[in-house]
């Protein structure tokens, strides 16, 4: 199976409308390393966000979002950023999707562009964690809370099983 792939056209007004990226997610293995890294650099900051575990990976910073980048030091920001923004290409022809080239800071022209091509990247990363978050805070709460609980579909008691 491919890695996941999405080509995003610049809506905003000014030099970089209409201007077409494609953004290709890291791999399982990568981007849970990057997860990683973005919460230990936030939890490293001393910032308090509720709920956040330094191993939780690429669900908790999903939990959290790109706000996280704003609770961390400036140099780890700037690295963990750079790294997501090497998963940007550029489409110079967006009638031509075969022709990409990496990107390159004199692409965009409008600062607006840098943070909304950020966020539309991230947003590949962890967007599907979203559907889930309620079954991953269900889960840190059975895990944490040391009690016995049973899961939502678990029979309760023998007369609830279907046999």
């Amino acid at each position: 199976m491919a890695i996941r792939q999405v080509s995003v056209t610049v809506p905003m007004e000014g030099a970089d409308k209409g201007k077409t990226f494609v953004i290709t997610r890291m791999s399982a293995m990568e981007a849970d390393q990057w997860g990683r890294h973005c919460l230990q650099a936030a939890i490293a900051s001393g910032a308090d966000i509720p709920g956040l575990e330094e191993d939780a990976g690429l669900a908790g910073l999903a939990a959290v979002g790109i706000g996280i980048f704003g609770a961390m030091d400036p140099a780890r920001m700037d690295g963990l950023l750079a790294r997501l923004m090497q998963c940007v290409t550029v489409q110079p022809d967006p009638r031509n999707a075969a022709v990409r080239r990496p990107l390159d800071e004199s692409d965009l022209e409008e600062i607006p562009t840098v943070g909304w091509l950020q966020k539309e990247a991230f947003a590949l990363h962890v967007d599907f964690f979203k559907g889930v978050g309620p079954l991953f805070s269900l889960l840190s709460a059975l895990l944490h809370s040391g009690t016995s609980v049973p899961l939502p579909d678990a029979p309760i008691s023998t007369s609830d099983m279907r046999w």
